[in-house]
């Protein structure tokens, strides 16, 4: 059975305010359309589905599409709830879900046994449905939304470490396993090895909050995790991944490549597991100049970016000039004014908080003892751009 890991889709989120909507639908049409050419048999949601726990009738709009589309495909969707999501309101279309071969995970699960495609839904329990292939293999399939600050138990239980309560967690939930059937999770929590992104939200305080990979049981030959935005392997040997969210939803993932992975289970084995890049939606930049006087240069080169865009300057912008910046350039979403001492031009901050523009211009000017012209300075900038 192949199997098409994504998460994080945080249908409705803005970024500093800006609509995204269209870039959500554009970036699931390519999740859809990669379901249908690698020929993925389920697709699996790891959370974050929506931004807010009250979505935009938009938002939800968006995601019925997504489902529908792939329902047309013939594929089956699991999906749990993440530490944005409502999981009640997600699991709330259940019902009509099901018949379409889309399971909807909140904990409890009690779905209607069917064959969907070419799977089966031939068992299920608390945080686990069974799966079965055409090829008769069975897949047990461990569903772990997330569960808040602290995992329910007994009074003994919240006496140890939260990873310690999740590893019980996992353990209870794998009880139900036969020893034949190959197994993979889902999860929506933080694992220690995961590096966080501005656009998350924190959920744990000195990582008390933070499980380890020891907790995923051996017999699991996939591990499908959600809640960060940037792609990780927290374990390579073991396939623990973290697929990351489906489009830059903050500055500090400038530069980052956005992937749904894509693997496939076999005779017990895990044959495959490949990344497959998303290249729909806008990327980000971050961007700085030396006085405002450099703005369109640069700017000019980010028409096509979401711009963090700051002005090196010794003096305050008039109105009229952040107004004009604004006006001209709507796809500048942050801007920022870093105010440095007159004379040598020293910034307050000093050189290591420099640009690599305000370093170019800087090496420049010491080489040859005047300022990059504006073709110099195009040319350098798309060279930055392609690095």
């Amino acid at each position: 059975m192949k199997f098409l890991h994504t998460s994080d889709l945080h249908i409705g989120k803005k970024l500093d305010g800006v609509c995204r909507l269209d870039e959500q639908a554009r970036v699931l049409k390519e999740i859809s359309q990669i379901a249908k050419d690698r020929e993925v048999d389920a697709v699996l949601i790891s959370g974050d589905v929506f931004d807010t726990f009250i979505p935009s009738s938009d938002a939800e709009n968006l995601f019925f599409e997504f489902l529908n589309d792939l329902s047309e495909m013939n594929k089956t969707v699991i999906c749990i709830s993440g530490n944005h999501d409502d999981a009640d309101r997600l699991a709330a279309s259940k019902a009509l879900a099901e018949k379409r071969g889309i399971y909807l995970c909140s904990g409890n699960n009690c779905f209607t046994e069917k064959t969907f495609g070419g799977v089966s839904l031939v068992g299920q329990g608390k945080n686990h449905l069974v799966l079965k292939g055409e090829d008769g293999e069975e897949i047990f399939v461990a569903t772990v939304p997330y569960f808040g600050e602290a995992p329910i138990g007994t009074a003994v239980d919240r006496e140890k470490e939260f990873g310690d309560r999740v590893k019980d967690i996992f353990e209870e939930i794998f009880k139900d396993r036969k020893k034949e059937q190959s197994c993979i999770m889902l999860a929506h929590l933080f694992m220690l090895g995961g590096e966080r992104s501005e656009g998350e939200r924190n959920i744990d305080l000195g990582g008390v909050k933070a499980v380890s990979p020891l907790a995923v049981p051996d017999c699991c030959l996939y591990t499908a995790l959600g809640h960060l935005h940037k792609r990780q392997v927290v374990s390579r040997s073991r396939n623990i991944i973290y697929s990351g969210s489906p489009l830059q939803y903050a500055y500090d993932e400038v530069g980052l490549k956005k992937s749904v992975t894509v693997f496939e289970v076999k005779n017990g084995e895990l044959k495959s597991c490949s990344e497959v890049e998303l290249l729909s939606g806008v990327k980000l930049a971050k961007v700085s100049v030396n006085g405002i006087e450099s703005a369109d240069v640069i700017l000019s080169k980010f028409t096509d970016y979401f711009v963090d865009f700051t002005i090196i300057s010794d003096r305050a912008l008039a109105v009229e000039e952040t107004a004009m910046i604004k006006a001209k350039y709507p796809n500048v979403t942050k801007l920022k004014l870093e105010l440095v001492s007159s004379g040598r031009g020293e910034g307050i901050t000093g050189r290591r908080n420099l640009s690599d523009t305000d370093l170019f211009i800087e090496f420049y000017t010491k080489k040859y003892g005047s300022k990059p012209d504006e073709d110099i300075m195009s040319a350098f900038t798309e060279i930055l751009e392609e690095e």
